[in-house]
C-alpha cells in the first residue's frame, strides 16, 4: 500500500500513525504491528558535529546522540537550545528527523549515513541508507527512524549515526516524536473505505463517531499514479477528508481515508 499523507490538524495535537505508514516508512515488524502517536514540534537541532568537541564522523565509524535534552545535554553533540522530549518521562520509540550531510576537511569521496537504534548493530553494507551523498556534497534528507527505548540504550544516546566509505559530519534537525498509543485515552481511529472508476479526481472522507472531534487523519491509495491534491480536516471539525487526482492512465483507485477522534473540551 502506498502512503500518500498523513495531515496534523493542530501543531500541539497528536496525530495517531497507523501501522501500514510506519512499515512504509521501513520501520521495524515488532514496532510497526501497533499504532503509534506522533507528536509534531518545532524543528529543534539535536546535533551538529561541527560544533561539537568530538567533531567529524570517522569514516566507517557510528556515533549515538541523544534525541532529546536539555540545552547543555545537546551543547555536548553540537546543539545550542532545549529540545525537550513533549511527553516528558515517557519514551518515544521513534523520531521523524531532517538528517544532513555535510563534508569534512578530511572527507575523500561519496558516502552514506545510516541511521539505527543505538542498542542495535548497524545494519549491513548496502542497506539501510538514510543520506547518500557525493564527494564535497552538503544534502539531506527527512526521514523516520526508530530509536532505542528504555533499559537497554547506551547513555550517550538513543540514535546511532554510522559514516561509510569517508569521514562526515552531521547535522540532525528532529520534527517529531512518536509514542505508544496509551497516551492518549479516549482516542479512536476512524477508517472508511473508498472506490472510484471512470474518474481522474476523486474525494474521500472519515466521519467521527457522535461527540468526538478530528485531531488529525490522512489517506492511502493502492495506485501510484494517483496522488494527494489535498488534506485537511471538515469545516466541522467532525472528520477528515483527503482528495486525489491522477495522474496517469488509470482512472480506478481504492483507498481508505481515516480520521482520528477523541472527546476535545
Amino acid at each position: 500500500m502506498q502512503i500518500n499523507n498523513i495531515g496534523v490538524y493542530m501543531n500541539k495535537f497528536a496525530l495517531l500513525a497507523p501501522a501500514a505508514f510506519l512499515a512504509a516508512a521501513h520501520f521495524s515488524p515488532a514496532q510497526a504491528q501497533d499504532e503509534l502517536i506522533y507528536v509534531a514540534v518545532e524543528p529543534c537541532r539535536i546535533a551538529d558535529t561541527r560544533k561539537s568537541a568530538v567533531g567529524v564522523i570517522m569514516a566507517n565509524t557510528s556515533r549515538n546522540f541523544l534525541i532529546a535534552g536539555t540545552a547543555e545535554d545537546m551543547a555536548v553533540q553540537g546543539g545550542v537550545v532545549d529540545c525537550l522530549n513533549p511527553k516528558g518521562d515517557v519514551s518515544p520509540v521513534a523520531i521523524s528527523a531532517y538528517i544532513l550531510a555535510v563534508p569534512a576537511d578530511s572527507s575523500t569521496s561519496q558516502g552514506v549515513l545510516t541511521a539505527y537504534p543505538s542498542d542495535l548493530p548497524p545494519p549491513p553494507s548496502g542497506s539501510g541508507s538514510t543520506v547518500n551523498f557525493a564527494k564535497d556534497q552538503i544534502i539531506g534528507n527527512t526521514t523516520n527512524v526508530t530509536v532505542c527505548v528504555d533499559g537497554s540504550c547506551p547513555s550517550d544516546g538513543e540514535l546511532a549515526i554510522l559514516a561509510r566509505r569517508t569521514d562526515e559530519h552531521v547535522v540532525i534537525d528532529v520534527q517529531g516524536y512518536f509514542y505508544p498509543p496509551t497516551l492518549i485515552p479516549g482516542y479512536e481511529i476512524v477508517q472508511a473505505a473508498f472506490a472510484t472508476a471512470g474518474s481522474n479526481t476523486l474525494t474521500a472522507e472519515a466521519i467521527c463517531p457522535a461527540g468526538k472531534k478530528v485531531l488529525g487523519g490522512g489517506g492511502s491509495l493502492a495506485v501510484s499514479s494517483w496522488f494527494l491534491d489535498g488534506s485537511y480536516p471538515r469545516p466541522d471539525g467532525l472528520g477528515w477528508r483527503v482528495r486525489y487526482k491522477t495522474s496517469g492512465a488509470t482512472f480506478s483507485a481504492t483507498g481508505v481515508a481515516w480520521a482520528v477522534c477523541a472527546k476535545v473540551n
